[in-house]
């Protein structure tokens, strides 16, 4: 890991539509990878700001039936590509959530 590095756990691709609430609004996201920790979505440029705010994202890994719900807290937001970059850090995740994303990347890291 790189001196100055903020990621401390691996993250791995994915595609995965994500709702993201915050306040009133709701939308649907294109997350590109996930850690046990945290995620990483796109939104489009028109969507409202989020930097250091929390948002609520429901979303399903592949083979599982039931949402993962988890508040999240915008960590970082930039315009790449005509489009919003979201960072997020997982907050208050449950255990049993917790378990369900660190073995989807475990899973995925081993590829």
């Amino acid at each position: 890991m790189a001196v100055g590095e903020r990621r401390i756990a691996r993250r791995v691709p994915v595609k995965l539509v994500v709702t993201e609430e915050f306040h009133a609004e709701q939308q649907d996201v294109a997350a590109v990878n996930i850690s046990e920790h945290g995620m990483h979505y796109y939104r489009p440029t028109d969507a409202s700001r989020h930097t250091k705010r929390e948002v609520l994202l429901t979303f399903s890994l592949v083979d599982r039936l039931q949402p993962i719900k988890a508040l999240a807290w915008v960590v970082e937001e930039r315009e790449v590509d005509g489009r919003i970059a979201s960072h997020v850090t997982f907050m208050f995740l449950p255990e049993k959530d917790e378990e369900v994303i660190r073995q989807y990347v475990q899973s995925r890291s081993a590829h």
